[in-house]
């Protein structure tokens, strides 16, 4: 039988030596950071209490002078005017219409349909004439954006007058 004994060998405790050495390092790195980082705080708000007696001192100033100035004539507050109330907007602003996409590459049914549809929604929320055509083509997609797109192009190109919607989409 071979006797182990209990005790840790030199390699063993030169470790733990090297171990311990670290940790002590690491605290020591540790304290000196909270220590900075306290130190930081504390001028900080020594800084926050210096300025805050600067404007104290410039609030108390501006008050003696508004007071002086107060005896013979009338203080701030007393300029005071209440806001204008709001007025009625002549063409009172259109609600958010959400119309449905259109992609263009369907059959001339389905265009019909949309159209309909758009339609419906522009009467329902009092869409105004000069509004539909800009409202109408956001719901463009594909195809149909970028046909749009080229339309207009073209059109300002030749200074042509503005587009209608309905004639517009029905042209060959």
């Amino acid at each position: 039988m071979a006797c182990h004994s209990s005790s840790p060998s030199e390699s063993d405790r030169n470790s733990i030596k090297s171990l311990l050495k670290q940790l002590a390092k690491d605290f020591q790195s540790l304290s000196h950071r909270q220590l900075q980082h306290e130190v930081q705080i504390i001028e900080d708000k020594k800084e926050r209490d210096a300025h805050l007696a600067i404007l104290e001192e410039e609030l108390k100033i501006v008050k003696e002078k508004d007071d002086s100035h107060a005896e013979g004539s009338m203080r701030i507050n007393d300029y005071y005017q209440p806001p204008a109330r709001r007025t009625r907007r002549e063409h009172p602003k259109e609600t958010r219409v959400d119309l449905p996409h259109f992609y263009g590459k369907e059959n001339f049914e389905t265009y019909l349909d949309w159209e309909m549809k758009v339609e419906q929604l522009f009467a329902c929320y009092h869409v105004s004439e000069e509004r539909k055509v800009p409202r109408a083509t956001l719901s463009f997609q594909g195809n149909a954006m970028y046909w749009w797109n080229a339309l207009k192009r073209e059109s300002n190109l030749h200074k042509d007058p503005p587009l209608h919607i309905g004639t517009t989409l029905r042209e060959p």
